[in-house]
């Protein structure tokens, strides 16, 4: 396999691995909104999705069915990976064995033990950049959240209330998605934890006390089959005093609604409070009214695109990334002592090294 090497190219070749409904939108990103990137190559395994490629995507990318030809296309600098979840972590190690830079959708893995092997193996390669996709970074609103607060404007922030709310889908496609997603907190929730990390200010020096979370299947009562639930609350206490909660509901009738409140000594922060699509209002016989975001990508459509352009700039200028595998894996950690919660009933102590005390 080709050995990394520390020349930075003028533009950066990207392949993406992964064509379903995320990584269709990612491809998309890539090609047409990344001035520092160019698309060489695309992969997926499913014949549909490689239809789509060949004529979505421009004519000069690569359409791969095979995943060791596509990782061995000629003069790929970076992999983007937007598989199914489970892949994650073998995928993007092998993009590192190849010598390429990786962006990988959150969560690195739906298992805390695989995810923490990752991150010893990604030390293996210190010239490649890993960046993990934690999209609402990247989005105007909470980033300018952070910016008030490293400006000291809203003191020192000590509680975090947030929510994720998916538009209800009648096809019960979370039925089966449920499964291999490692569950609500894990695949929803883990992007309000680390939001919540982030603008909590954590610091590896922040020992968590104690998580409890709730839930209850609302519209798909087969998910408790798999230990899930359609609407869940999760509670996060740390040893410092800081704390955050959320709710998440994949059952919301008027749209995508994604909020959070943010409190500190001296101010609160509202982000997303009122989940409008645009600035229209509507006035007719049901009264006056505006427009919901309809999904998550309508909402975060611009974090999408700013967070592929961040990670094509970290690896052309040789800048840290800023959504690390470790803090995939402290919010991941999070998320697994969540759904033990849930499914059990009862508060999850941590220990003295932030461990998750799940006996």
């Amino acid at each position: 396999m080709p050995i990394a090497t520390t020349n930075i190219p003028s533009i950066l070749r990207v392949g993406v691995i992964g064509l379903g409904r995320m990584g269709q939108r990612h491809a998309n990103n890539v090609a047409f909104a990344a001035p520092r990137a160019k698309l060489v190559a695309a992969c997926d395994l499913l014949k549909d999705n490689v239809t789509w490629a060949k004529k979505a995507l421009p004519s000069d990318t690569k359409i791969y069915d095979d995943e060791d030809a596509f990782f061995g296309h000629p003069g790929l600098d970076a992999i983007l990976i937007a598989t199914e979840t489970s892949t994650h972590a073998p995928l993007a190690l092998k993009a590192l064995q190849y010598g390429k830079h990786v962006l990988v959708e959150k969560p690195i893995s739906v298992d805390q033990d695989t995810a923490e092997q990752f991150e010893i193996q990604a030390r293996e390669f210190p010239n490649l950049k890993v960046m993990v996709g934690f999209s609402r970074r990247f989005d105007q609103s909470y980033q300018e959240a952070k910016r008030m607060i490293d400006s000291g404007a809203v003191g020192k922030p000590f509680l975090v209330k947030s929510s994720t709310n998916d538009q209800y889908d009648p096809s019960g496609f979370f039925i089966a998605y449920s499964a291999k997603s490692g569950g609500i907190f894990m695949d929803c929730g883990i992007h309000d934890i680390d939001m919540a990390r982030h603008l909590l200010e954590i610091t590896p020096a922040d020992r968590v006390r104690r998580v409890f979370a709730s839930g209850t299947n609302v519209r798909h009562p087969e998910l408790a089959e798999s230990g899930d639930a359609d609407n869940a609350l999760g509670f996060v206490e740390y040893e410092s005093g800081k704390s955050f909660t959320f709710h998440l509901s994949r059952t919301a009738i008027h749209g995508h609604d994604c909020a959070c409140e943010v409190h500190g000594e001296e101010a609160k922060l509202i982000v997303n409070q009122n989940p409008r699509l645009n600035r229209l209002e509507v006035a007719d016989q049901y009264g006056v009214r505006t427009l919901s975001t309809p999904t998550y990508y309508e909402r975060f459509r611009e974090a999408f695109v700013a967070e592929v352009n961040e990670f094509v700039a970290c690896v052309l200028d040789d800048e840290p990334v800023p959504s690390t595998v470790q803090d995939a894996i402290e919010a991941g950690s999070i998320a697994q002592a969540l759904t033990y919660s849930f499914r059990l009933g009862k508060a999850v102590l941590f220990d003295e090294n932030n461990k998750a005390i799940l006996a």
